[in-house]
């Protein structure tokens, strides 16, 4: 059977051979599966950053989100509502309706929904290969931006095991981590692999006295490797994960709160500080409880070998918070989200070096995803015309809207590479794709009044008094159908015997949906006079057309090279990339929640070099730095920003007749032509360099310095400019002591060491008029501890 060898970082550091300190100056082989075989990475002709599992554990990188620090072009983080995964500029943004532009793949398990992806998969990994540019046919379904191919570490022949505990006293974090592995039979392996971490938090809220981010997760994965014969393997395996979150940090950084005190004279958005502190009243929690079960059977035949990948995902996730990020409590959701996916892959792969080496095969995967999300409370103290405290309440507390979409879709795909000579391979991929989406979107009201009620600072006499009764009760059935043709080619040249130089065309394509933020129809609201009597009015909804989404297109070019230098000691990797994407799929806020829309057409081009140099048999240098020029070519009728709507004589695009704002799913709206898309930094760069020192014979003492830099962004789709992302750099080093084999180690881990003020996201504050604007803060310098032994 096919053995994969540990890997090394290509962005961080090859230092270490297998368990001592490596005799000779020359950098180790990186091996991926990206193109479905195992290569050589300096072989692919593909933009490809790999980071070995070894060099995650090694600096105590404990999500997704922590590792693109080291990847230029790449942003994967929590978002606000739905993790956000960016490659080039491009991702899906957050809308519970969505299925993600940048796929990932654990296992060659695809992670359909964006509360798969945030499972924490950093812990106990063979390698994290991330693909850049659309991968429209060997992983195919939706990865239009690019793809993130996780591998776990398989059950051993030999009996090992690891543990570890990490321990940062500031924040009060801590994580342990085991694993287990080792035969059970002749035949039969087994691997146990479990993390619990839990954090107390470095932020506090100034007006409930909460901490956060206080969380407490435990994920565990159980593996059997069954070597049936000498040409049959079969792997399962069974992932748990439960992760309870709280107390989100969350800060209002800048308000214009002019006009906007309340009834009673207080202040909804004070600005109180731009990271460890804030005002709203935010205190939200978070409960996400995933499963999956994967079962992967890999047959040598005589002409090929049969890989087939059978797949159960599911997910339980509810939350509930306040989403205005006001002061005083104003509106509170509850959510609740279930999801399920059966996915079937099968394919047959050549045993390469042959004239034509190939891969052919087809995939199929249902889904199911029901939400329900519930108005629990809307206090009307912040401003406006209802400036009487004033709260909303259901006489019978139900759910006023729930999202059940069914999803079914099917593909072929093959690939075929004609090895023209020793040195001239030519390969040309297509895929047919099917899908298929069946939702059921109901949203009622009916029986929620608005009475007067308590405020935050002041208890009114009349509480109870009915001022209105709302009344709103629609039904959506709606059913998508479409196919796709999606083809891509490369030609590779050997120029010399270390350097391969190519070229490559590829499309992609995602489909359309449906947005889960639709309001569907109108309201019917009864107002109470003096004399307590209920008079009706209508207020018209939203156009039922808005509810759909289009289907997103990309055409993409590539050219590179990858070369070997100083006679194996060093490694240069060079790409110049242009996507063209039509119909964009995009989502903005307004309000309180998240609406989709297209934008026309949009360009995502740039260039990316990296590169590791192994100077000496102790220290090693590597690099990676990226430009990148991502825009709109073509979008108009976008969401406004506040200040635009505020000042309609010289944006009147930006109000409806009624002087409400234009959602960007309509007419009207902002020009976002040739303005930049979100999460695309001009420049972002990554160093890094480890040097390692023998103490004595049997101790050796290694540091690893990272420095990673990011130019200033957006992640608002309006683009105002008060909620641009600062240019940042963050210093993350480590310094370990351990045996020459490494079977133990002690380790203080620092992040983030100049404490630099950064953002994971910023928007508008929802509700309100004013020029006031909320962010999500990253953590501050941290330092930790760590302990491993390995047997």
């Amino acid at each position: 059977m096919i053995k994969i060898r540990p890997l090394t970082s290509a962005l961080a550091l090859a230092l270490y051979g297998t368990g001592t300190l490596a005799q000779s100056a020359v950098l180790e082989e990186v091996i991926v599966t990206a193109q479905k075989r195992v290569q050589n990475l300096q072989d692919v002709p593909i933009s490809i950053a790999a980071v070995s599992g070894e060099k995650i554990d090694d600096i105590g990188i404990t999500g997704l989100e922590e590792l693109t620090q080291y990847i230029p072009n790449v942003t994967i983080n929590n978002g606000a509502g739905t993790p956000n995964l960016f490659i080039r500029g491009v991702g899906s943004g957050t809308n519970a309706g969505f299925e993600q532009s940048v796929g990932m793949y654990i296992d060659g398990v695809y992670a359909g929904r964006g509360l798969l992806a945030s499972v924490p998969t950093t812990m106990d990994l063979e390698r994290v290969e991330i693909l850049k540019g659309p991968q429209g046919i060997l992983f195919g379904k939706n990865t239009v931006a690019g793809a993130v191919n996780i591998t776990t570490a398989k059950p051993t022949d030999e009996f090992e095991g690891m543990v570890e505990a990490l321990y940062e006293p500031d924040h009060g974090e801590q994580q342990y981590n085991l694993v287990l592995s080792g035969p059970l039979t002749d035949s039969l392996s087994g691997r146990l692999a479990v993390r619990y971490d839990e954090m107390e938090g470095w932020w506090k809220n100034t007006i409930t006295g909460a901490e956060g981010p206080n969380q407490q997760n435990l994920y565990a994965r159980g593996s059997v490797l069954w070597r049936a014969s000498d040409t049959l393997e079969i792997h399962a395996k069974y992932e748990y994960g439960d992760f309870d979150r709280g107390s989100r940090p969350t800060v209002v950084y800048q308000s214009d709160f002019e006009g906007q005190q309340n009834a009673f004279g207080s202040v909804p958005f004070p600005v109180v500080s731009d990271r460890d502190d804030g005002a709203g009243d935010v205190d939200g929690t978070s409960d996400n409880r995933t499963d999956v079960l994967a079962v992967t059977v890999d047959w040598e035949l005589d002409f090929a070998t049969l890989t087939s990948i059978s797949s159960y995902s599911a997910y339980d996730y509810e939350s509930a918070g306040n989403t205005d990020m006001a002061a005083v409590a104003a509106l509170h959701r509850t959510k609740f989200e279930d999801y399920e996916q059966f996915s079937q892959e099968i394919r047959f792969v050549s045993p390469g070096g042959e004239t034509i080496d190939w891969i052919a095969g087809a995939y199929y995967q249902q889904s199911e995803v029901n939400i329900s999300q519930r108005v629990d409370a809307i206090d009307f103290a912040l401003s406006g015309p209802l400036s009487v405290a004033g709260a909303l309440y259901a006489d019978e507390p139900g759910v006023p809207s729930t999202f059940d979409q069914e999803s079914k879709s099917w593909a072929i795909f093959g690939q075929g590479t004609w090895n023209a000579t020793e040195t001239l391979r030519l390969s040309l991929g297509l895929r047919y794709n099917k899908e298929t989406k069946d939702l059921d979107k109901e949203r009622y009201a009916d029986g929620l009044q608005i009475r007067l009620g308590n405020n935050t600072f002041l208890a009114n006499p009349l509480n109870g008094q009915l001022i209105a009764d709302v009344r709103q009760h629609s039904f959506t059935d709606l059913s998508r159908d479409e196919d796709k043709w999606t083809f891509s080619g490369s030609v590779q040249w050997d120029a010399t015997d270390d350097a391969m130089l190519y070229a490559s065309i590829s499309t992609g394509f995602k489909g359309g949906g449906y947005d889960e933020a639709y309001s569907g129809a109108g309201y019917e609201i009864r107002l109470a006079n003096l004399s307590g009597e209920l008079t009706g009015e209508s207020v018209p909804g939203n156009d039922p057309s808005v509810l759909e989404y289009e289907p997103e297109e990309v055409l993409a070019y590539e050219i590179g090279a990858k070369m070997g230098l100083l006679d194996g000691a060093a490694e240069l990797n060079i790409a110049l990339f242009r996507m063209e994407y039509e119909n964009l799929q995009t989502s903005s806020l307004v309000g309180d929640v998240f609406r989709v829309g297209n934008a026309g057409e949009s360009i995502s081009q740039g260039v990316e070099v990296d590169g590791r140099w192994r100077v000496t048999e102790r220290f090693t240098l590597s690099a990676a730095a990226a430009y990148l020029d991502a825009y709109y070519e073509d979008f108009t009728g976008a969401t406004c920003t506040i200040p635009q709507t505020t000042d309609p004589d010289n944006n009147p695009g930006c109000l409806r007749e009624d002087g409400s704002n234009i959602t960007g799913r309509e007419s009207g709206g902002q020009d976002l032509t040739d303005e930049t898309l979100l999460f695309a930094p001009e420049w972002s760069a990554t160093l890094s360099a480890r040097y390692a020192m023998p103490l004595s014979e049997n101790l050796l003492l290694a540091g690893n310095l990272d420095i990673n830099y990011e130019d200033e962004f957006y992640s608002a789709l309006d683009l105002d400019p008060n909620t641009n992302h600062d240019a940042a750099t963050i210093i993350n080093a480590r310094i370990a002591l351990s045996n020459m084999d490494r079977n133990w180690s002690v380790a203080l881990i620092g992040k983030n060491l100049t404490d630099e003020k950064t953002y994971v996201w910023k928007n508008d504050v929802p509700i309100t008029n004013s020029n006031s604007y909320f962010g999500l803060p990253q953590r501050p310098r941290s330092i930790a501890v760590q302990a491993r032994y390995r047997f």
